[in-house]
């Protein structure tokens, strides 16, 4: 008789298996996320991208206020350039707060920025718009002799010709409505 192929040996006994400690409860915490333990996941979106979009809106709608004004400062009375004023206030803060929402992502800081940004661009551009019509209307003789006798007239058109509350009307209505719209925006992100 042959011998089975390989020699069978003797079967050694399992050494037994290591008592399992019971299950913790599932405690409650942050879900699974790349980076060092403990810590709560990190915000997504760019505060640096919401700065720099911010800055650019801005800039190019004071611009286009100031050009507006330009354009229609004959045919403009004062009501109409308060109305004008806060829509474009709020049209800005439209606009500047969606971009500032979407690049921002859920952090509120990257909104903070962009809403000053708007505040500054709707009075940079009403100030601006004056300037504009000052040396449209009068050239640059007039434009020299404001900066010696008076620096201070654009901005004294500002809060003269909107009547004060009106100009702080827009100033909230452009920084509020900034934040506000980022804030919509970046939570649906």
């Amino acid at each position: 008789m042959s011998q089975p192929w390989p020699p069978q040996q003797p079967m050694q006994p399992m050494p037994p298996a290591p008592s399992m400690q019971p299950m913790q409860p599932m405690q409650p915490g942050y879900p699974y996320h790349p980076g060092p333990p403990g810590f709560p996941p990190q915000r997504r979106g760019s505060g640096v991208k919401a700065f720099l979009f911010g800055w650019l809106i801005s800039g190019a709608g004071a611009t286009v206020f100031a050009v507006l004004l330009l354009v229609g400062y004959e045919d403009l009375s004062k009501v109409g350039l308060r109305i004008m004023y806060v829509v474009f206030a709020l049209a800005l803060a439209l606009l500047v707060g969606g971009v500032a929402g979407k690049v921002g992502g859920p952090n509120p800081a990257a909104y903070v920025v962009p809403s000053l940004f708007a505040m500054a661009a709707v009075f940079l551009g009403t100030t601006n718009g004056f300037v504009f019509v000052l040396l449209d209307a009068g050239g640059s003789e007039v434009f020299e002799s404001m900066l010696e006798n008076e620096p201070g007239a654009p901005a004294e058109f500002w809060w003269k010709s909107l009547k004060g509350g009106i100009a702080l009307l827009g100033l909230a209505a452009a920084g509020g409505g900034t934040f506000g719209m980022a804030s919509l925006v970046g939570r649906r992100r």
